[in-house]
Parts: structure tokens; sequence; C-alpha cells
């Protein structure tokens, strides 16, 4: 069973996850942040709560840049079907205050 239930037993699992050893391939900090499971994360988060908060923020940022992209592509559309004559669809709003 792996035991996470100090920091540095945390540590040591994340660490093993960016080098695994034995000829297998090693991950930088920025993959391993974007294929850590959410089980691992609440675990890290438990330890760091600023490293928590940063999630949170990353995670809220990631949301709103997706928002802003399918709103900059809808408006791409309506501006070129504006130039074919076609009517344009409703641009989706970029708020993403709940």
């Amino acid at each position: 069973m792996l035991d996470l239930s100090t920091p540095d037993r945390t540590r040591q699992f994340l660490a093993l996850c960016l080098n695994p050893g034995l000829g297998r391939k090693t991950r930088t900090l920025t993959e391993l942040a974007d294929v850590i499971p959410p089980w691992l994360a609440d675990k890290v988060d438990v330890h760091a709560p600023h490293l928590a908060q940063l999630r949170t923020e990353a995670d809220r940022l990631r949301a709103d840049a997706a928002a802003a992209q399918a709103a900059y592509t809808t408006a791409l559309g309506a501006w070129i079907d504006a130039a074919a004559g076609t009517p344009a669809p409703e641009a989706p709003s970029t708020d993403s205050t709940p």
C-alpha cells in the first residue's frame, strides 16, 4: 500500500514519478503536473496548502482560457461568415462567474 501520510513520503513518491529508473522514461515537472491524478494532487494539497491554492488558480485560468478560445473561434467564424453573407452564430459568453 502506498503511504503518502507525510510530506517527505509524498515528495519521495513524486520524485520517483519524475525519474522511475530502470530505463523507464523520465518526466519533466510540467509533464508530471499535467498528468498527476486527482487522488495524488489531493494528497499533495494536504501537505502543501499553498500548492492547493496554486492548482485551484491554474484550473480556473485553464477553464477561462478554454472559454476565451471558444469565444474567439465562434467570433472568427462569424467574421468569416459575414464576408460570405451567411448569418453569424451567437458568440458564447466568456464570463466564468458562477
